[in-house]
């Protein structure tokens, strides 16, 4: 027979299942039975206090972005969760994956003009990829896993969950879930990659533009090994910034996106073929 678990206990498992190393926080009432799991639980997250949620959910980004894994934070009821927003827009803008835990009042206390009671699904909603209430302890590791797979998967970006309090005390037989799997993007076709080649070797001027995604380290390399064969002309982004060495710096005509009428503005005006790597366009408005 199943041993019984409170939905907090089977949160903090889910957690464990999918390797979360941090869980960033701002401690209240409304966690506090997560929190205790967290502390309980020796393979638990490391939990680090922030000052204010919204640092806590950069940090998360900070997390996502280098490691691929959505970093985790856990907030309480109301401000806690209302503080979440600027950190989970700029993570779904940019694209880094983190998952947001929100703590809310009892079910019986949902739609009652008690203190902090508010809807956070619906407050979270447009600034997420995914915003969701567990609405009972059997469904906590569910709703958990499927957030951390959207918030990883393409696009990626900021997911949240709700967790009333009286779900946290909830108890359940069912246990927690392993990683949800899901579908990686595969390699350029090879026809493209042709084509793209006889673009470049037909084009008068040709400029590579780099966004924030070209950082990554394995993508660095393949620019960096590109660009010792072909001389093509760079320009960066601002947040797409280090990937040209120096000693390709004979390459790079600078950084474009955060003022106007840069050297890099002017040629990618020029340019009759542009070729973007790891490029958003909300780094930089391509009617520019």
């Amino acid at each position: 027979m199943s041993t019984k678990k409170t939905g907090a206990e089977v949160l903090v498992d889910t957690l464990i299942n999918h390797k979360v190393e941090y869980v960033f926080t701002v401690p209240g009432a409304k966690i506090d039975k997560i929190l205790d799991e967290l502390n309980n639980k020796q393979d638990a997250p490391r939990v680090i206090v922030s000052r204010h949620e919204q640092n806590a959910a950069l940090i998360a980004q900070g997390i996502g972005r280098i490691t691929g894994e959505p970093g985790v934070v856990l907030v309480t009821s109301g401000p806690g969760v209302s503080n979440l927003a600027t950190g989970l827009v700029t993570a779904s803008s940019e694209s880094d994956p983190v998952l947001a835990i929100g703590g809310s009042v009892k079910r019986q206390d949902a739609n009652k003009k008690t203190h902090q009671s508010m809807d956070n699904v619906a407050l979270l909603k447009p600034v997420t990829r995914y915003s969701e209430e567990v609405l009972a302890a059997n469904s906590v590791s569910e709703v958990i896993s499927n957030a951390y797979k959207v918030a990883k998967s393409p696009r990626k970006g900021a997911t949240f969950v709700s967790v009333p309090q009286d779900v946290q005390l909830e108890t359940t037989e069912f246990e927690a879930l392993s990683p949800v799997k899901y579908e990686k993007m595969g390699h350029a076709d090879t026809r493209n990659i042709a084509k793209l080649v006889e673009e470049i070797k037909n084009a008068k001027l040709p400029v590579l533009l780099l966004g924030m995604r070209a950082s990554l380290d394995r993508t660095v390399k393949a620019i960096r090994e590109l660009l010792t064969v072909v001389k093509l002309p760079v320009v960066e982004t601002f947040q797409g910034a280090g990937i040209i060495p120096k000693h390709l710096e004979d390459t790079f005509f600078g950084r474009v996106g955060l003022f106007k009428n840069q050297p890099g503005d002017l040629l990618l005006d020029k340019a009759d073929l542009v070729i973007t790597v790891g490029y958003d366009p909300i780094e930089y408005d391509p009617e520019i």
